[in-house]
């Protein structure tokens, strides 16, 4: 992707989001336009055989099927090259129309797209057309966000409430002749799916991309403003872990271990070790950081802003790896980059995902029986949340009710010998997520 820019705005009252639980507004920074001059998202074809096709999820699939109002609304204007190739155009409004059944915002999101020839390796490139700088409501300091979900969270268009600003720049190769244009993810041996390109195209152009690039030696991710000279990463940025000598996750933008350009950085991004910590990312993983793509040898387009291709690769997470393989089919992103959205700020049409399905399984309470103390121990995943906790007769009495403090992962909980012998209800509360975990334990 080509020159995306923040764009100069105009002054203007912001609405507060409703699920931004804060008291002050969320708002622009000063107006300010910035140019990134590098590929950032290019997705590359494949000689390796497709082993698997994703159909579109049954959720979206009825909605489409049944005529549903969409969960948003995709404005897009079809430039050169696509009047030559109805089909094309057809396959394009298909992906479109996945992608409005899958994320809620009440914002036009707007899209160039043009179908023009590119070189061989090229099947597609996308990306924002624009990021912008927000605060309040508990937004990451130093940040920037795509255009489509910046509007979003302001509740409005960029360019002002009367605003028709494009969000969405997107680019497919004409020159090849090997595209397959049907809707049923039925690709035939030795065609590429147009579909599933669109998809992963507006996918970037939705916030899959963090700044991650090579210049020299050196690795650099922050944009330095020309206004205020602040350093400015992207949201997909913050969610990002490098490690240190012993695999510990560290976040990609900690300068003491990772200095913002230097070659430390760029040993991450070419050390096949970058992790996502994305808190729903994660749960969707089985409670596993997913892996991003960090080849050994940074490749610009590819390298950093997308799933890790061998470890996703023919997986129902398939749809954002770097590579497409004839013959493959991805109507559907995967949970894990739902996630990943969602907590970039993205609201999904199907509802919340949930944190719930590794911790329950991973979190445990010992002893249990118990005479004097528990022990909770908690999956490294939320070891780093605070936590409400009581405790429930089979009566429904409230026998304790606690705030506790985690030490190294662990919660303790002590003087409990003076509690009946009897079964109780454990019940577990994050105050930063959805989780809520309740555990049956015994006092002897």
């Amino acid at each position: 992707m080509k020159k995306n820019y923040i764009k100069s705005l105009t002054t203007y009252a912001l609405i507060l989001l409703c699920f931004f639980t804060y008291a002050q507004q969320v708002r622009l920074a000063s107006p300010e336009r910035y140019e990134i001059d590098w590929d950032v998202c290019i997705y590359t074809p494949t000689e390796e055989a497709a082993l698997i096709n994703n159909a579109r999820s049954q959720f979206v699939k009825d909605r489409m099927e049944n005529r549903e109002t969409p969960c948003s609304n995709f404005v897009v204007t079809y430039g050169s090259g696509f009047n030559a190739f109805p089909d094309a155009q057809a396959a394009f409004q298909f992906a479109v129309d996945i992608w409005s059944n899958l994320i809620s915002t009440p914002i036009d999101i707007r899209v160039n797209a043009s179908f023009d020839p590119a070189p061989a390796g090229n099947l597609g490139s996308a990306g924002s057309d624009g990021f912008f700088k927000l605060t309040g409501g508990g937004i990451p300091e130093d940040t920037l966000y795509p255009a489509a979900l910046t509007e979003l969270l302001i509740n409005g268009d960029v360019d002002g409430p009367t605003g028709v600003s494009n969000d969405i720049n997107a680019n497919f190769n004409s020159n090849r002749t090997d595209w397959y244009f049907g809707t049923d993810a039925n690709t035939p041996a030795g065609q590429f799916d147009f579909v599933s390109v669109v998809l992963h195209e507006l996918g970037h152009g939705l916030g899959v991309l963090g700044f991650g690039r090579e210049n020299g030696n050196n690795g650099e991710i922050r944009i330095t403003s020309s206004n205020d000279g602040s350093r400015n990463a992207s949201i997909w940025d913050n969610f990002i872990d490098g490690s240190d000598v012993f695999t510990n996750p560290i976040s990609i933008l900690d300068e003491f271990n990772f200095p913002d350009p230097g070659p430390a950085l760029l040993v991450q991004f070419e050390g096949d070790n970058l992790t996502i910590n994305s808190p729903l990312a994660v749960a969707q993983n089985g409670g596993v950081s997913p892996k991003t793509y960090a080849p050994s040898t940074f490749n610009g387009g590819s390298s950093y802003s997308h799933l890790d291709e061998t470890t996703f690769n023919n997986t129902p997470h398939a749809l954002m790896t770097p590579q497409a393989a004839s013959g493959e089919a991805n109507h559907d992103p995967g949970n894990i980059i739902l996630g990943f959205m969602e907590d970039m700020g993205w609201i999904l049409c199907q509802g919340s995902l949930s944190t719930n399905d590794f911790a329950l399984d991973d979190l445990k309470v010992s002893p249990n029986p118990f005479t004097n103390t528990i022990t909770i121990e908690l999956p490294p995943q939320i070891a780093n949340q605070e936590f409400d906790i009581s405790m429930v007769d089979i009566n429904g009495r409230i026998v304790l009710n606690t705030n506790s403090t985690v030490v190294n992962g662990e919660i303790t909980i002590s003087n409990l010998s003076n509690l009946k012998n009897a079964l109780y209800f454990l019940n577990i509360k994050s105050k930063s997520s959805d989780l809520s975990i309740t555990k049956k334990i015994i006092k002897i």
